[in-house]
């Protein structure tokens, strides 16, 4: 409630909400009402409807006042979750959106609320984005629930000029459409953008499993921000025999923080290897780890607790940390 800046006030209040006893709610609702920025105000009064539904018409107030017509489409689209009357006004909202791009993202996030009376109106609005790639993505949201469109959903992905996007918009639609992976794979190979084509091939990894070589190629080829997003993204569809190679790529990355987020993508599934395949994994990349200055040491070990876990238990646990306070204590 003492802080200062607004949007980390909401933040702050956010992470509570889910916490607190029904006695402390109404002072959290009080805090939540005096951010006078009404985007933020509405995220906080939001998520506190979560646990106490009377909030629910005041949070539903704040949504409808905020003057962002990106930010007030997202706020509805949230309390739609909680209040199906709202979906009307959401789905408005969304429409009213001038940025192709949010209002196609908008449009996606209601889809699935949508009952069958708004779908023809949302249908529409997709319908009316000149984008290629913001309407191609609406229509894919949308051929969920109206399987009638898949094909002018088809016909606007592959319209797309942006080999990229056009490769993001097939993966999605090959869910939908598996006769069109070999286009949609052949879209992502395509792309020369080296980080956009790792995350299209990562994208449909799920799918078509034989590429996951390529894909962790392709991932290991970028540098080192990117090589990060795209290892996470591609980190759960590794299988144990892929998992050496991804940890290689993962611990030549330069960046401390990018470094330790790409550990730690990887390991809950090096966790599930076999202790005698594990073992020396985490010998040599102790030792690698180990040439660092003292707080990327840190950061890497507590991106890898689950590994260490894995090998030794809480046991191993505590000796880690014996060892962190010793070396702390002897090289202050």
């Amino acid at each position: 409630k003492t802080i200062q800046d607004e949007r980390y006030r909401a933040s702050a209040l956010n992470a509570l909400a889910d916490k607190l006893p029904p006695e402390l709610l109404s002072e959290a609702l009080a805090a939540a009402k005096a951010i006078q920025d009404e985007k933020y105000r509405a995220i906080a009064l939001i998520t506190l409807a979560d646990k106490e539904l009377s909030v629910l018409p005041e949070a539903l107030a704040a949504a409808k006042a905020i003057q962002d017509e990106k930010y007030r489409a997202i706020a509805l689209t949230t309390l739609a979750n909680k209040e199906l009357s709202v979906l009307a006004e959401a789905l408005a909202a969304a429409k009213a959106i001038q940025d192709e791009r949010y209002r196609a993202s908008a449009l996606t996030a209601l889809a699935n609320k949508l009952p069958p009376e708004l779908l023809l109106e949302a249908l529409a609005a997709a319908r009316s984005i000149e984008s290629e790639s913001s309407r191609a993505h609406a229509l894919s949201a949308l051929a969920d629930k109206l399987p009638q469109i898949l094909p002018e959903a088809l016909a606007a992905a592959r319209s797309i000029e942006s080999e990229s996007s056009r490769a993001h918009a097939l993966s999605a639609l090959a869910d939908k459409l598996p006769q069109i992976l070999p286009e949609a794979l052949a879209a992502a190979r395509s792309i020369e953008s080296e980080s956009s084509r790792a995350h299209a091939l990562s994208a449909l990894a799920d799918k078509l499993p034989q590429i996951l070589p390529e894909a962790l190629a392709a991932v290991r080829a970028i540098d080192n921000v990117y090589r990060t997003n795209a290892l996470s993204a591609l980190a759960e569809k590794l299988t144990p025999e892929f998992l050496p190679e991804a940890l290689v790529a993962a611990k030549t990355i330069q960046y401390e923080r990018y470094r330790s987020i790409a550990l730690n993508a990887l390991a809950s599934n090096l966790s599930q290897m076999s202790n005698v395949k594990l073992f020396p994994l985490w010998q040599d990349t102790l030792h690698e780890l180990s040439l660092r200055t003292r707080p990327n040491l840190l950061g890497d070990i507590e991106a890898l607790f689950p590994v260490i876990f894995a090998l030794g238990g809480q046991a191993a646990m505590a000796e880690i940390a014996r060892a962190i306070v010793d070396v702390a204590r002897w090289w202050k």
